[in-house]
């Protein structure tokens, strides 16, 4: 039971899932921290008042004392946004550029083994002294074939 434990964390996708998970915690605590310090402080400050708690962003429930902060609404979207955008353009598209460029090698090198055995069953199946067109000159004691007629548009019989 071990040992298909063990080889399913060597398998290299839960390395790569616990790698992404780490780095994911870390840059959204410092996105967290940048939105709390910068981001915060900016949408605050847009129709704020912070002695009447009145303004643009902070709507009050009539006939309550109750206030709806729309302010950490925002700033989690934003939050949000520049974790996806980051993760997008810094993990999700070079990654998936190298494997498109893996898998065209891949199939460059399949298309060139494919050839090579079908080049070699070719040659193969025509014998090693093959005549013709592309095989060389025709063998002592065989017939060059001529080229065809000509039947194309001028009509030459």
């Amino acid at each position: 039971m071990l040992k298909g434990f063990k080889e399913f964390l060597s398998r290299g996708n839960i390395i790569d899932l616990s790698v992404a998970v780490v780095i994911g915690t870390a840059f959204t605590a410092l996105v967290k921290s940048f939105t709390d310090s910068v981001i915060n402080p900016l949408v605050s400050s847009v129709g704020f008042n912070q002695e009447s708690k009145h303004g643009i962003l902070n709507l009050h429930i009539p006939g309550t004392d109750l206030y709806i902060d729309l302010n950490t609404v925002l700033s989690a979207a934003i939050n949000f946004f520049l974790v996806a955008a980051v993760v997008y353009f810094l993990i999700v598209l070079p990654y998936s550029k190298l494997r498109k460029q893996g898998e065209v090698e891949q199939a460059d090198d399949a298309q060139v083994v494919l050839l090579e055995e079908i080049r070699d069953l070719l040659a193969q199946t025509n014998g090693a002294a093959s005549s013709g067109r592309h095989g060389g000159a025709p063998a002592a004691g065989e017939v060059p074939l001529s080229p065809p007629p000509n039947y194309g548009p001028r009509g030459d019989r």
